[in-house]
């Protein structure tokens, strides 16, 4: 069964940041999302755009609609699983004041299950004992990766679980040159079977990045809401040179040269 989910997300009802309760009518760049998606995606994004509510809205289509599918959010801490498992809960309570039956059970490990589609959503913290080697999903969802404590260990244990066709969608902010940062140049690089999607700062407003640029010191604010895949990670995480040093000298690279057999290739 596949599902039209631009068609679909409408009918789920969420809170914006105006703390209004509104339909979910996906914005420009989710809308971008959804039409290069593939079934291995990673996403790399400013702040605050809102790719885990799009995910969780999709899956949460899914488990009401799709017969014996299993779907998993996972996210970098505790406290984030729940706000997570919160938001998936509410638009489900949405769609029953309304008059819309789900036959729901609700797990205190933090699974729902659809008992009339026989689709189960579990959601919780990486490392969490309730979900590892030996499930079956059908979609997957790694929220800010690049915060995990092991993203390595975990992600080669997760892919283990998501059936052939299944969706896996990688979604973070950038944390430094750690392993998120390797996965996502060997994923443009076409290394890892999974597409890359960046959105950067020009989904906001000019006044909006003047009021954040003077409130957040450059790093913060180049990591937060970056203009590009490349300083948003030398300037986030804890480097050990200033990521300015590290950014000027990137700038000033130059072509390498290696010998062979007494001649010179030039390599870019």
């Amino acid at each position: 069964m596949t599902i039209n989910y631009k068609e679909q997300l409408p009918k789920l009802d969420i809170v914006n940041k105006d703390g209004v309760l509104v339909p979910f009518s996906p914005n420009e760049e989710q809308i971008k999302f959804l039409d290069t998606m593939t079934n291995k995606s990673t996403i790399l994004k400013a702040r605050q755009i809102g790719f885990s509510t799009l995910i969780l809205g999709m899956f949460t289509l899914d488990f009401l609609m799709k017969p014996n599918s299993r779907s998993v959010a996972i996210s970098h801490e505790a406290k984030a699983a729940q706000r997570l498992l919160d938001r998936v809960k509410f638009s489900i309570d949405q769609l029953t004041s309304k008059g819309v039956k789900v036959d729901l059970k609700y797990s205190n490990r933090g699974e729902l299950v659809n008992n009339e589609m026989n689709s189960s959503f579990f959601i919780g913290q990486a490392g969490s004992s309730s979900f590892g080697r030996g499930d079956t999903i059908n979609n997957l969802h790694l929220s800010e990766f690049a915060f995990y404590q092991d993203p390595e260990k975990f992600l080669a244990g997760a892919l283990q679980a998501v059936v052939p066709d299944g969706k896996t969608i990688i979604e973070s902010s950038p944390n430094g040159r750690n392993f998120f940062a390797r996965f996502w140049d060997k994923s443009k690089n076409g290394e890892t079977g999974f597409s890359t999607h960046f959105y950067d700062r020009s989904f906001y407003d000019a006044a909006f990045l003047k009021a954040k640029e003077m409130e957040l010191s450059e790093d913060d604010f180049m990591a937060e809401y970056p203009q590009d895949d490349v300083t948003c990670f030398i300037a986030s995480g804890r480097p050990f040179f200033p990521p300015a040093s590290l950014l000027e000298y990137r700038n000033h690279l130059q072509p390498v040269i290696e010998e062979y057999g007494g001649h010179y290739d030039l390599r870019i």
